[in-house]
């Protein structure tokens, strides 16, 4: 299985976002409006989203080419490593990447990156 790609930069601390990637609870409201909940499931699958700033062209190329060829989009799921707890997770792309342009001049871009896990962990 294939890593993702090791950058020349981490992702921008501001934009870190994780939490389940679905909502892991059922719930019933009675008439009296009493509510009842359940797991929805076993085990629920953790999403992480972030982006990269002022990225250069070089990783920008690097990490494009990974999304189209290795990930193949949405469609293969990767090894990535969590820079914020260190541990790796199987993951997928949860949407195609977007790439933004944001530097002009030095040619820099911003990158949005959603993940989600392709097989989550039980804990």
């Amino acid at each position: 299985m294939a890593d993702f790609p090791t950058l020349s930069i981490n992702p921008d601390a501001e934009n870190w976002e994780e939490g389940p990637a679905i909502d892991p609870t059922l719930s019933s409201e009675f008439e009296s409006g009493h509510l009842i909940t359940r797991p929805r499931t076993t085990v629920t699958p953790w999403s992480w989203s972030f982006t990269y700033r002022f990225m250069s062209n070089a990783d920008k190329v690097t990490l494009k080419n990974f999304e189209k060829n290795t990930a193949k989009y949405r469609a293969v799921e990767f090894n990535w490593t969590n820079p914020i707890d260190g541990l790796t997770y199987v993951v997928k792309f949860a949407e195609n990447l977007k790439y933004y342009l944001e530097n002009n001049g030095l040619n820099e871009w911003r990158v949005a990156v959603k993940l989600v896990e392709a097989r989550p962990s039980s804990s």
